[in-house]
């Protein structure tokens, strides 16, 4: 439905996998539906305040991984 998004979240999270999210969710509550970033994440690698959008992967980078370019 249009009601809402499935998103992917990996990387540094503590359970990473797809979830559902309602739509005009944040990267910010992706990460927290995932159980919020683990010990060795990199916050700074994401930006936590954009949109999320169906079938986005959202990748938490840990501390000392490259960032994208």
């Amino acid at each position: 439905s249009t009601d809402e998004v499935v998103v992917h979240v990996a990387g540094a999270v503590r359970k990473p996998g797809l979830y559902r999210l309602p739509t005009g969710s944040r990267v910010a509550d992706a990460v927290d539906r995932a159980g919020g970033p683990s010990r060795r994440a990199d916050l700074d690698g994401v930006n936590l305040a954009a949109l999320v959008a169906d079938g986005q992967q959202i990748r938490v980078p840990r501390e000392g991984d490259p960032l994208p370019t």
